[in-house]
């Protein structure tokens, strides 16, 4: 989406499709380790070879969220020291963010206008939404892509159980899990060029 010189630099960096993803800690400490090891236990586990967008994974227990950029960065709250799977979703969560940067189609405004055809009236105020209204309709497909990769994972009900507990992006995940809104969503990620399912060799991975 944002083909800027940085990401030009980044993409000549080789990356194996069924390669391992480097993940590193920031300190060592106790807790970055238990999510090191969790990570590496999850990717033995579960065939998410396909949804690496990066490689590059860090552990950091001084960092206040998860985030994507600039390298995707785990923290150690006490949610996901207690929950295996919600390690998952959110890796995977901030790996679609990298999706959308490496692969999605057309400018920031352009990506962010397409959605909000879609969906015109946006709850962007936290914890509804991201903050800021371009926050907010980037996190309504990344979101349901999150959705879409942990019910092919651990099934329809125990994704949705999992995402409604989330205390932030409420109504984004409400939104999404909206089957009323799965057709648009759907045409969505097919326009933007955002697929995560029979991916074609052509996917920007670093």
């Amino acid at each position: 989406m944002i083909k800027n010189t940085f990401l030009a630099l980044l993409i000549t960096i080789p990356f194996l499709s069924n390669a391992n993803i480097s993940i590193t800690t920031s300190a060592g400490s106790n807790k970055e380790l238990k999510i090191e090891s969790t990570l590496n236990e999850l990717v033995k586990k579960y065939d998410i070879d396909q949804w690496f967008y990066t490689s590059k994974v860090l552990v950091n227990e001084k960092a206040r969220v998860p985030h994507s950029h600039p390298v995707l960065t785990m923290n150690t709250a006490k949610a996901y020291l207690e929950s295996d799977i919600r390690v998952l979703s959110t890796f995977l969560h901030e790996q679609f963010h990298w999706h959308v940067v490496l692969n999605g189609k057309g400018s920031i405004d352009e990506f962010r206008g397409a959605i909000k055809r879609e969906f015109p009236k946006v709850e962007y105020k936290r914890p509804l939404g991201s903050g800021d209204e371009g926050g907010t309709l980037t996190h309504l497909v990344v979101c349901y892509l999150e959705y879409r990769a942990m019910a092919s994972l651990i099934g329809e009900r125990d994704a949705r159980a999992l995402l409604e507990s989330n205390p932030y992006y409420t109504w984004i995940y409400k939104t999404i899990l909206d089957k009323q809104n799965h057709s648009k969503l759907d045409k969505l990620v097919q326009e933007l060029n955002l697929t995560i399912f029979d991916q074609g060799s052509d996917v920007i991975r670093i």
